[in-house]
């Protein structure tokens, strides 16, 4: 199998990047479906003729690959904007930071559930030793002590792998909002 092309050096990754477009963009643009755009830019299908013909109208327009690396040295920083740019909608900004604010909350509000949940299986874990039907009890009533096993077990198991991976991505996603919600603040004075 060839070796992939580097991310950003096949054609259509440069003219999406050139043109701001995002894959799915670029395939409405082609007629096909975004997962074949993802094939053609990481190196696992080949550029149709079809396509290259499709894309060489935008192709043209593509400054050769030197000239690239001089615009990409004269570009703005991260937070500088290109001279000449409008000052910001204060109003959409706020806006924004306030969608940011309330989805903060609701992520903050699941993540308590979810570490409420964590929490409590720990408690149960710590106690389950304890709370086991004994010997006597489980010969006295062994259909309710099968049952009384199985429930204490339940309490007690952590969460599953997949909830763990929402609890981490949730942590993860609010940690965006609020680089989100400061930068918007900081954006709108």
């Amino acid at each position: 199998m060839p070796p992939s092309p580097l991310a950003g050096s096949s054609l259509p990754a440069r003219i999406r990047q050139y043109f701001g477009l995002e894959q799915r963009a670029l395939a409405l643009y082609l007629g096909v479906s975004p997962v074949l755009v993802k094939h053609i830019e990481a190196g696992r299908r080949r550029l149709t003729s079809a396509l290259s013909l499709a894309l060489e109208p935008l192709a043209r327009h593509l400054p050769p690959p030197a000239a690239e690396s001089l615009d990409s040295a004269s570009a703005p920083t991260a937070f500088e904007l290109p001279p000449g740019t409008l000052a910001p909608d204060v109003a959409e900004l706020d806006l924004r930071r306030r969608v940011c604010q309330q989805q903060a909350l609701r992520i903050e509000k699941e993540l308590a559930v979810l570490t409420q949940r964590a929490r409590a299986a720990r408690h149960w874990a710590e106690a389950l030793p304890v709370l086991l039907p004994t010997p006597q009890a489980t010969s006295a009533d062994p259909d309710r002590a099968a049952w009384l096993t199985g429930w204490l077990g339940r309490q007690a198991r952590p969460l599953p792998p997949e909830t763990a991976t929402r609890w981490h991505l949730l942590r993860a996603r609010q940690a965006a909002l609020a680089a989100e919600i400061a930068a918007l603040g900081e954006a709108g004075k």
